[in-house]
């Protein structure tokens, strides 16, 4: 049965990974739209699972770095929920490799997907999110974007990009009654990563990490279902770190 009292959410990049792990932790409480671009299968096999508990769950195939794409998400989402009340940007990318190897196209893909979708979703919601004096942006950063990473120099200027935005987007929008914060994950046991570095690899990075272990997509839902409730009112504009003291 359709309820028209829990706030809706829309979470990019949700098929799998952190995504889905947000996507599930908050399942009781929320209405969920998933959007996944290539991975159909596990975006659908996701909506079935949410579905047996939680009615109120869609899926939409978006392109978050294009334009026309994000307008169709958000079309839909609100012809089925009303308004998108909380939008977590979390699609994104990785690239790993020296600068000088880097093309052009690949500099502008993954800031397209990783950047410019933050500010394309983001202003498609806001115009709703100020009328009903209510909203809350969450933003998926990383590490990298403080720190930088050697090798990973476009992923961590997209990621910085995105601080930036979060903090300057959260002093503009807090008079309308919307919260805006990033989060910075070190460290998390996703395909991202796995497909970033070999197993001997990555048994050497948990070593870096002071908890000697990588996060759990899992937590890092965690902290987004606090920084999406009333309980954290008063949070915005910070890039909040989520790492097992990985500096």
């Amino acid at each position: 049965m359709y309820n028209h009292t829990m706030k809706t959410v829309l979470i990019t990049g949700s098929s799998r990974g952190i995504g889905a792990a947000i996507a599930r932790r908050l399942n009781d409480d929320y209405k969920i739209i998933i959007n996944y671009r290539k991975s159909k299968e596990k975006a659908f096999e996701l909506l079935y699972e949410l579905r047996e508990t939680n009615p109120n769950v869609i899926a939409v195939k978006a392109d978050v770095s294009k334009e026309e794409d994000v307008a169709m998400m958000f079309d839909v989402a609100e012809k089925n929920f009303g308004h998108v009340d909380i939008l977590i940007n979390n699609a994104g990318i990785s690239h790993f490799s020296l600068i000088q190897d880097i093309e052009f196209e690949t500099w502008k893909n993954v800031i397209n997907t990783n950047l410019n979708s933050v500010f394309l979703n983001s202003k498609r919601a806001i115009p709703n999110m100020i009328s009903n004096h209510y909203g809350v942006i969450i933003n998926m950063s990383s590490i990298w974007g403080d720190f930088g990473a050697s090798m990973e120099a476009l992923y961590s200027t997209s990621k910085g990009g995105i601080n930036t935005f979060t903090k300057a987007l959260a002093k503009e929008l807090a008079p309308s009654g919307i919260r805006v914060n990033a989060i910075a994950p070190g460290m998390v046991e996703t395909d991202m990563m796995r497909n970033d570095f070999t197993d001997e690899e990555i048994e050497e990075l948990k070593k870096e990490v002071s908890s000697n272990r990588f996060a759990r997509p899992e937590e890092i839902a965690g902290l987004v279902k606090y920084l999406i409730s009333d309980e954290a009112s008063y949070i915005t504009g910070d890039i909040i770190h989520i790492n097992g003291g990985f500096y």
